[in-house]
């Protein structure tokens, strides 16, 4: 009986491969038409005529399945694909356990003369190597015959065989890394696809390198007319288009990219609004390669709202003449309230609160109409951020105490100078301040403090927070939460539709960051031309 065993790592100085089958594998692995499948066969091919063997097969093992997934014969018909032996038929699995090439030359006079695959397919000879794939045993790479061979594989044909195995390892890694990227680039484009919106897809010129169908329904250029082009070709003023550039579509831009609206311009000169939600496209090592945008046509939505404001104004006005004619009438009343009697006198006082509230109610209504249609004008001048903090604090120091909530301010206030509207930003840092203060819990403490770069102000709670499915419509007018908020004071659902119109006056943003149970931070940060 002969000896057989694995066979060691041959020197490469001794046991070259040869050039010619080099330079077939090359082609082969070179030639972009060729499907993997036809790059197995053709290896397999090369391989047999290579070792003078008759037979060539790449296997799949899984635990102790083996499975034929590519074979090529230069004799009788070769197993088909799919085939499925045990493991422990065949020769292969030797082969694993030596975890290297493994070869014999003459089963029937070798210790493995007893062998299954032996009894049943009568192989002779075989040499075989193991299929590495991303770090993990895949299957084999074997040759086999039914005649035996006179001497033992020589290193050069071992080496051979290695270096087959390794090569179509890294062909098979390939072929994986080409399915999946195959597979995500058509998920990709089945939702770039599919996508409501207009998708815009530009480099760091805002050029335009992409586009998806919705494009041309609501811009009415086709995809080729686009690309290469300008994203300005899409505005309707070249000044917004500088603007926006300048203030979001630049190099050293940073932060999140906030929705914003704009207005765009269809090929046939038709104008109309967009809300754009765009994003930075990097790398992940960082590096800045363009923007994508998603544009939704708003125009009926902004139509709507306009009648919805009308109404609603017109209504307040209609409304504010008889309030007001009550609560003088009140006031009146209330100037001989000495000869009421005591019941007389409580509702009294009640309906003069009562009708307070509704006229700072509609005081709100109608304020809130007119900053979001922009029907005032506001003047600027520089503003120091840290004196209105301050003096908010302090204004409201009593309804704090009274109300058990703690006022404090973070870090130093050296100044932090904007150009803004001291009145309106008050306003903001009260309705702010005040529903904190509101949502904060018995001996809770509000806190504030200065953002210096980019410049701003926080304000943060330790409440209840903010209900999830609040969150989309913070700032929209009406918006009241289900479930109370507020341990104290109530709201309208006003006060933070009236910030966020300041803010957008300013050319600011606000955004919040919110836990349930845990409590709200808002952050207001200016652009950087303001500071």
């Amino acid at each position: 009986m002969l000896e057989t065993s694995p066979i060691s790592e041959a020197d490469p100085g001794t046991a070259p491969v040869p050039e010619s089958y080099l330079g077939r594998l090359y082609y082969i692995a070179a030639d972009p038409d060729k499907t993997f499948e036809t790059k197995a066969n053709e290896l397999l091919e090369i391989g047999c005529a290579a070792l003078g063997l008759s037979l060539g097969i790449i296997s799949r093992v899984e635990g102790r399945r083996y499975e034929v997934l590519h074979s090529h014969s230069r004799g009788d018909a070769p197993p088909e694909p799919g085939t499925a032996f045990n493991l422990s038929d065949t020769y292969c699995c030797h082969t694993l356990v030596a975890e290297d090439v493994t070869g014999f030359h003459h089963v029937g006079q070798s210790q493995i003369a007893s062998h299954p695959c032996y009894a049943n397919f009568g192989l002779e000879s075989y040499i075989g190597t193991p299929l590495v794939v991303n770090g993990e045993v895949f299957g084999t790479l074997n040759f086999s015959a039914a005649e035996p061979r006179h001497v033992a594989f020589g290193a050069e044909e071992c080496e051979l065989v290695r270096f087959f195995g390794r090569w179509f390892s890294k062909e098979w890694e390939r072929a994986i890394e080409s399915a999946e990227l195959e597979r995500k680039t058509t998920l990709l484009e089945a939702i770039f696809e599919a996508m409501p919106g207009s998708v815009i897809v530009a480099d760091l010129e805002r050029r335009i390198t992409m586009t998806n169908r919705t494009v041309r329904e609501m811009f009415g250029f086709a995809p080729e007319h686009l690309e290469g082009r300008q994203t300005s070709i899409l505005y309707s003023d070249f000044e917004q288009y500088n603007q926006t550039g300048a203030q979001r579509f630049n190099a050293a831009a940073t932060g999140a990219l906030a929705p914003y609206e704009m207005s765009y311009r269809r090929q046939d000169g038709q104008d109309f609004i967009g809300e754009t939600h765009a994003t930075r496209i990097t790398t992940r090592d960082g590096k800045r390669l363009g923007y994508l945008a998603v544009i939704r046509d708003i125009t009926e939505r902004k139509r709507v709202e306009r009648q919805r404001d009308h109404a609603i104004s017109v209504i307040s006005h209609e409304i504010k003449t008889p309030v007001s004619t009550v609560a003088g009438a009140l006031q009146l009343l209330g100037r001989v309230s000495e000869h009421l009697p005591e019941r007389g006198r409580q509702l009294l006082d009640i309906s003069t609160r009562n009708t307070e509230r509704l006229n700072l109610l509609i005081d709100d209504i109608l304020e809130s109409g007119r900053l979001r249609s922009g029907q005032f004008s506001m003047s600027t001048q520089d503003t120091d951020l840290g004196e209105l903090l301050h003096g908010c604090v302090q204004d409201h120091a009593v309804i704090a105490s009274e109300n058990g909530v703690k006022l404090r301010i973070v870090g130093d206030l050296e100044p932090v100078t904007v150009t803004a509207n001291p009145l309106r930003l008050t306003q903001v840092i009260n309705n702010l301040l005040t529903n904190a203060m509101k949502a904060s819990p018995p001996s809770g403490t509000v806190e504030l403090g200065l953002l210096r770069d980019p410049a701003g102000f926080w304000i943060s709670d330790s409440g209840v927070g903010i209900p999830e499915k609040l969150r989309p419509v913070l700032f929209d007018r009406f918006t009241r939460s289900e479930t109370e908020t507020f341990r104290f004071g109530g709201g309208s659902g006003l006060g933070l539709s009236i910030v966020k119109a300041i803010v957008d006056q300013h050319r600011a943003e606000i955004t919040f960051d919110t836990v349930e149970g845990e409590g709200t931070t808002f952050r207001v940060v200016f652009p950087d031309d303001a500071a």
